[in-house]
C-alpha cells in the first residue's frame, strides 16, 4: 500500500497461531490520522456538543473539523483453507488498536469510508458507527459513504 510506504498509514496483519511453527493470516486493517468533516446540519445538538470538544467549527463550510483515525482498509481472509476470524472479532481488534493510538495522541473519533452496499452499512452500524449524510467518490470512481463513531 502506497500510504504505508509514505508513512501516512500503518497496516496491521492479524493472524492465528495454528501450531508453534504455523500461522494463518486471517485479516488486516490500516489506520491513518486524518481530518473528518462533519456538517453542522447533520448533527443533533447533543452530538454537536460532544463533537465540539474534539474539533473546531469552520464557519466557511458550516462544519466541524475533527482530527480522527481513519480505518483506511479493513478485510478478512475468506479463503476456505483459512482459520478465519469473524468480522466482529476483527473490528474489536481494530478498535482496540485505535484506542491505543488515541491514548497516545488524544481524541475520541474514528471513521471509515465504505462502498454503498447495505450489507456493509449494516455491519458497521452494528459496530457502533453512525452514517454521515455525505458521499464521496474514490479514485476508481466508486461511491463511498463515510461513517464515524466516538471511542
Amino acid at each position: 500500500m502506497q500510504a504505508t510506504k509514505l508513512n501516512t498509514a500503518t497496516t496491521y496483519l492479524v493472524y492465528k497461531e495454528i501450531s508453534p511453527i504455523e500461522i494463518d493470516l486471517v485479516g488486516y486493517f490500516s489506520l491513518a490520522m486524518k481530518m473528518l468533516t462533519l456538517k453542522k446540519s447533520s448533527l443533533s445538538s447533543s452530538k454537536e456538543k460532544v463533537i465540539s470538544r474534539f474539533g473546531y467549527y469552520d464557519e466557511d463550510s458550516d462544519s466541524y473539523k475533527v482530527p480522527a483515525i481513519l480505518v483506511a482498509q479493513f478485510g478478512r481472509n475468506f479463503d476456505d483453507e483459512s482459520a478465519s476470524v469473524s468480522g466482529n472479532d476483527l473490528m474489536t481488534i481494530t478498535l482496540n488498536q485505535v484506542k491505543t493510538a488515541l491514548s497516545y495522541l488524544s481524541g475520541k473519533t474514528v471513521f471509515l469510508e465504505c462502498e454503498k452496499e447495505q450489507k456493509l452499512i449494516d455491519f458497521y452500524k452494528e459496530q457502533g458507527f453512525i452514517l454521515l449524510d455525505n458521499e464521496i467518490t474514490s479514485k476508481n470512481s466508486k461511491e463511498l459513504l463515510q461513517m464515524y463513531r466516538l471511542i
